[in-house]
């Protein structure tokens, strides 16, 4: 799944739509009653698209939520929150190179998602443009 900036200038492979689900879950369960204070990056990692309006304020709340994650084991991510039960794929088979949530989630290029997600948010800010699912 691509999202990027509306005329595809910058655009990050986040992966599959699970992939970026599950960085979702993982942050929406994890910042537990915080969550409300960083409401447009979570609705960022869920639906992969923000206002270029509110680029600059998703990408603080974004780089709020990275240090949350930071703090939390990769045995904490969650895979998909409306169903717990299912276990995530990486379950039993994580690399001791993971150290917590932030670095658990990485784009189809192997780059640090979260990393990814911020310089495009940034470069959508600068240019004034809205970042949108591309496919």
């Amino acid at each position: 799944m691509d999202i990027g900036t509306e005329k595809a200038d910058r655009i990050v492979n986040v992966g599959s739509a699970g992939n970026l689900y599950s960085l979702y879950s993982t942050a929406a369960t994890l910042m537990g009653q915080r969550a409300k204070k960083v409401a447009l990056g979570l609705a960022f990692l869920e639906h992969g698209s923000c206002a270029s309006k509110d680029c600059a304020k998703t990408l603080k709340q974004l780089s709020e939520i990275k240090i949350v994650l930071e703090k939390h084991a990769p045995t904490e991510a969650v895979w998909d929150m409306e169903h717990p039960n299912i276990l995530a794929p990486w379950n039993g088979h994580l690399s001791p190179d993971i150290s917590s949530c932030a670095d658990l989630y990485t784009t189809s290029e192997g780059e640090l998602l979260i990393g990814e997600l911020v310089s495009l948010l940034q470069f959508a800010g600068s240019s004034k443009q809205s970042v949108v699912v591309l496919g």
